[in-house]
């Protein structure tokens, strides 16, 4: 679709777009030779090309094609009797199907203060896909204003509403989209660092005690640490509690209900900072903090940030 889209040259604009539709096709079956021939003896119409036509309406959905004939879709036919009725509908319709295969989205459209409209970045616009916006632009969609040294594009105030509601549905989607992939990237991450921590606290620990470790964190994802262990060969039972972060240079995230976990197990809490890209080094220990509520929050080494925070009236 996106390089039938590209290849097109030139559809007339509005007028040739619903002289085609309305005229040409109308509520019958043409064929597509017949339709060729209806432009190239129309005074102002020869220039049209039908097979763009055909193209473009099929991409959107506005004909349906059945061998060589063609035929309005009911969605569309019921609008012939009005031209600027029908032309909204194909305005719409051309919207949603950009945004849909992500011709248009959110970044392309911005508010301007002074003029008290929304703005479409044409430079964001791959120049293939100029006969689109011209085609836009001469349906109403898209209002040019020339400046001393370039041309913006305003929004037809009308669309305001239609517009922001697919640049919010298309923000939701790829926002969703990357919270997920950074969720799996995070999960993949903690699972390898845990997994590491497992092991090097049955080599600390050795056999009789090692085999006792355990990574609660694949059922308990509450507790408010991942991995119970010991603390000394002496112990008689689970004393260490560890919370395993994979650490970057940016720091990492501990949640309030780990901290408060942290704040009533006072030293038998560890956090165990992970480098992944060393843990393959034959000699490499994670950082141990011991009671970080104190050794970090009470500590000038270590910076905590607030990310956000919750609001209620009193």
């Amino acid at each position: 679709m996106l390089d039938e889209l590209k290849n097109l040259k030139y559809l007339g604009g509005k007028e040739g777009l619903l002289f085609f539709i309305r005229d040409v096709i109308g509520g019958n079956q043409v064929k597509i030779q017949d339709a060729q021939i209806i432009c190239n003896h129309t005074p102002g119409k020869n220039n049209l090309s039908v097979s763009d036509l055909v193209c473009y309406c099929s991409m959107f959905g506005w004909i349906q094609i059945f061998g060589d004939t063609l035929l309005l879709s009911p969605n569309i036919s019921k609008f012939l009797r009005d031209g600027e009725k029908l032309n909204e509908t194909l305005i719409i319709s051309t919207v949603k199907k950009l945004f849909e295969i992500n011709v248009f989205n959110a970044n392309m459209f911005s508010y301007d203060s002074v003029k008290n409209c929304y703005v479409f970045k044409n430079e964001l616009l791959p120049l293939s896909f100029s006969c689109v916006r011209n085609l836009l632009i001469s349906q109403g969609l898209l209002i040019p204003l020339r400046g001393i040294n370039s041309t913006q594009l305003f929004i037809n105030c009308s669309y305001d509403i239609f517009i922001a509601k697919y640049c919010k549905e298309r923000r939701k989607k790829i926002n969703f989209e990357e919270l997920k992939k950074q969720l799996e990237s995070n999960e993949k991450a903690g699972e390898k660092a845990e997994l590491f921590v497992v092991e090097y606290e049955k080599k600390r620990l050795g056999f009789s005690l090692g085999k006792k470790v355990k990574r609660i964190s694949e059922i308990d994802v509450t507790a408010g640490y991942d991995i119970v262990s010991f603390d000394t060969n002496l112990s008689q039972e689970p004393d260490r509690f560890i919370e395993v972060k994979a650490i970057s240079n940016k720091g990492f995230f501990w949640s309030r209900n780990e901290i408060e976990i942290a704040k009533l197990k006072g030293n038998n809490y560890y956090l165990y900072l992970i480098d992944l890209n060393k843990i393959n080094q034959t000699c490499y220990s994670p950082q141990i903090i011991k009671n970080p509520v104190v050794n970090i929050m009470e500590s000038e080494e270590w910076f905590a940030e607030t990310q956000s925070y919750f609001i209620k009236r009193l």
